[in-house]
């Protein structure tokens, strides 16, 4: 068997590295020297991101279920699943992402005097299991009465304040009236679609 490269040995992943296949042991030591063996956590998270980085999100998804057997706590789960989220929905993979999304608005509650002290005592802007799921639900499902009910909720949880709930509610009737602008102006006929193609093809 190939050696096993020292970083994957620092961080206590050898049986990982060797289920690997050869394609993603390839992939993995395209990130390996930017890798942060001092934890596991630490190992995956800065894999994850390099690929990420990269726009490697395939490879990112082996990364982020490597990580469902790791004794990791529950923020670090938290964090895991927000590169997770991303990951997903760049990938088309919708369902997945609304999943993970669920999971961690579920674990919000117990993390949040967490986030906010890691981000100067406020909530970060980037939040993936609000921001995606209402980027999925309205940009790929047009649910945009469940979009409204997502926005009250993040403002009962204290996910948004005031001036945002109405800010991004106000962005939702923006676009779902510029959608249905949009289907009015690009919808022609069967019929005329066909006549003008005679008319412009020849």
């Amino acid at each position: 068997m190939t050696d096993t490269p020292q970083k994957v040995v620092e961080a206590g992943m050898q049986d990982w590295y060797a289920s690997l296949s050869d394609t993603d042991r390839v992939k993995l030591n395209r990130y390996l020297d930017r890798a942060d063996a001092k934890t596991q956590y630490d190992f995956f998270m800065s894999l994850i991101k390099a690929a990420e980085a990269d726009e490697n999100y395939r490879f990112g998804v082996t990364l982020c279920v490597a990580t469902s057997n790791l004794p990791l706590d529950i923020y670090q789960r938290f964090l895991i699943n927000e590169e997770f989220i991303d990951i997903l929905t760049e990938r088309g993979l919708y369902d997945d992402a609304k999943n993970v999304c669920d999971i961690n608005l579920s674990i919000f509650p117990q993390v949040r005097e967490m986030l906010e002290r890691d981000n100067g005592g406020s909530l970060p802007k980037r939040l993936c299991f609000r921001n995606r799921y209402i980027d999925i639900i309205v940009g790929v499902e047009s649910q945009y009465e469940k979009a409204y009910e997502m926005l009250d909720r993040y403002h009962e949880m204290g996910l948004i304040d005031d001036e945002d709930l109405e800010y991004r509610r106000n962005s939702l009737k923006v676009h779902r009236m510029q959608r249905a602008f949009d289907g009015i102006y690009t919808y022609r006929p069967k019929d005329e679609t066909e006549a003008f193609e005679k008319r412009y093809s020849k």
